[in-house]
């Protein structure tokens, strides 16, 4: 009986920490993906281009922010463009914050 009922305690701790994680994700402190998201928007850091932030989108799977350009795009300047850039855990719920443009 005493290994059933381990079994069944270590399945709700897990799922507790599931929950826990992927709460942090979806509603804790996003101040440290923006940089980076904006790093995303603008090619990499162009020091040409200007990125604000439109719109969020969280989950707890990762984030997506909605940017509003203006930069140069291919060597035109003053383009105007809205890109949007999602932002993902290199291991779902843990892990250093990774941004790309979505296609």
């Amino acid at each position: 009986m005493e290994g059933k009922t381990l079994l069944r305690v270590t399945i709700v701790v897990l799922c507790l920490a599931v929950t826990g994680l992927g709460y942090q994700n979806s509603n804790g402190d996003n101040s440290d993906v923006i940089p980076i998201a904006t790093r995303a928007a603008c090619d990499g850091g162009s020091p040409d281009c200007t990125a604000s932030l439109g719109q969020t989108a969280r989950s707890s799977f990762g984030h997506e922010y909605l940017f509003h350009v203006l930069g140069v795009k291919g060597g035109t300047p003053g383009i105007k463009r809205d890109v949007v850039i999602e932002c993902k855990r290199a291991a779902i719920f843990v892990g250093d914050w990774s941004c790309k443009p979505k296609p």
